[in-house]
């Protein structure tokens, strides 16, 4: 079972999660979801959170808990969405078959080829790291609404604590 399921990348209308055509094949995403999920998602749910979620929602499309609820429609779906998709780009624009690697092409529209990939890539993955970055900071912010995150194994900064003087040194981009 897993957090998304691929007619919910590649679904249309208001929630919309990604930027793909809606015409795109679900089954070209389905075999890159679960290392799209460990790559960009769990890191920051944490894995408690992310079987506590997989749990609640399980085969259907919402989720029982209306925290979890919220936490889906506000961040999650989208990040699940576009890492699947950044996962998948690779082996949707470059196909295995038995003549080979190929670009698939067709009579509609050209293929963007590996170059059109690289930038497709670059782009999602921008978007990815911000929606990351977004994600953490809902998480630590509503982390006591959240009982399985873990927010020091994700990293959350403690409100009590000033920031150690190393690390700010590392930041200012001096070396000692």
């Amino acid at each position: 079972m897993s957090l998304i399921q691929p007619y919910e990348v590649v679904q249309g209308g208001i929630a919309r999660p990604t930027p793909a055509d809606v015409r795109l094949d679900a089954m070209l995403i389905s075999p890159h979801i679960d290392t799209a999920l460990y790559r960009w998602v769990v890191p920051t749910l944490t894995q408690g959170l992310y079987d506590a979620l997989v749990a609640d929602k399980g085969s259907s499309s919402a989720f029982t808990s209306t925290s979890y609820q919220a936490l889906w429609d506000a961040h999650l779906k989208s990040l699940c969405a576009n890492a699947s998709l950044y996962e998948a780009a690779p082996f949707i624009v470059i196909q295995a078959g038995s003549n080979g690697l190929y670009l698939n092409n067709n009579e509609y529209g050209q293929n963007a080829g590996v170059e059109g990939l690289k930038f497709y890539q670059d782009t999602l993955k921008q978007r990815l790291e911000i929606s990351a970055k977004r994600l953490k900071d809902y998480l630590c912010a509503n982390a006591a609404s959240l009982s399985p995150f873990d927010a020091a194994a994700a990293g959350c900064p403690d409100a009590n604590c000033e920031p150690e003087q190393e690390d700010y040194y590392n930041t200012i981009g001096l070396v000692i």
